[in-house]
């Protein structure tokens, strides 16, 4: 604005937001989209504060860009077993834990719908977890399968404090509240700390867990569907986001690079030409 002799914010005017834009450097998306969208809630600020007449932020264009995301975070079947072994189950945090984890390593339990369990989303006549999950809010049916089951009963029977809250986990220190999620985050590092276990700049969050359970059901060759409906998606397209992950089968995917025949290197300019 200064170059173009602007001098006051009431001079600004559609133009000039454009023909900045036009400077932005194309060769760079990502910062050129961050821009866009800084100068978008800018002329947007100036107008709600009565610094310009018009609010220019309906007329500047958005772009297209569209972040490639990264690869999931996962841990292999040893770092696993590693993690669990850390786990002293004969405390009632231990106990609280290793059930937890379970969840999370066997189920595909996100750390919001672990922290929020209840027991009335506990079904033991039919042996399932029935609940609504905190990120979607979609209803929910996974098996409790034996070693999660005992787990839980385990921790219920000889864990968890005596208690009226109805929520399934709880704290190990007096007033015994329900867990939050990020309860679960701390507790994760501490067993991938005292497992010994290097990240190698992965993620170490609870939903590598997650992460880690679908890359289990990605190797066993388990339908993209039921894959969708055990992390409960609400369509197979969120699924799709892992099977990046799957380098086995990626790999099935590649074509050979046919060879190039001799006469390719015989002709001009075929070769040191």
């Amino acid at each position: 604005m200064g170059d173009n002799g602007i001098r006051s914010l009431s001079r600004i005017t559609q133009p000039d937001f454009l023909h900045f834009i036009t400077q932005l450097d194309t060769s760079k998306p990502a910062a050129r989209h961050v821009a866009i969208n800084i100068i978008k809630n800018y002329a947007h600020y100036l107008y709600e504060n009565g610094l310009v007449g018009k609010d220019y932020s309906r007329t500047i264009p958005s772009d297209n860009y569209k972040r490639q995301a990264k690869l999931p975070s996962t841990f292999s079947k040893e770092e696993i077993e590693m993690f669990i072994n850390a786990i002293d189950r004969g405390n009632p945090k231990g106990k609280r834990d290793y059930a937890m984890f379970l969840m999370a390593l066997k189920l595909g339990f996100r750390s919001s719908d672990v922290a929020n369990l209840k027991f009335e989303s506990i079904s033991w006549s039919t042996n399932e977890f029935i609940f609504e999950q905190k990120k979607t809010g979609k209803s929910i049916t996974l098996p409790i399968l034996p070693e999660v089951g005992n787990a839980i009963i385990d921790y219920l029977k000889y864990g968890r404090p005596q208690s009226s809250e109805k929520h399934c986990f709880l704290q190990v220190v007096y007033p015994y509240n329900k867990l939050a999620p990020h309860d679960l985050a701390n507790a994760i590092q501490f067993y991938l700390k005292r497992a010994g276990i290097h990240l190698h700049n992965r993620k170490h969050g609870p939903h590598a867990f997650r992460h880690s359970f679908a890359s289990s059901l990605l190797h066993e060759a388990t339908p993209l569907p039921v894959i969708s409906e055990a992390l409960g998606h609400t369509t197979s397209m969120s699924t799709m986001f892992y099977l990046r992950i799957d380098t086995s089968a990626l790999k099935q995917c590649a074509l050979d690079i046919p060879p190039v025949p001799y006469c390719f290197y015989k002709q001009k300019g075929g070769y040191h030409e």
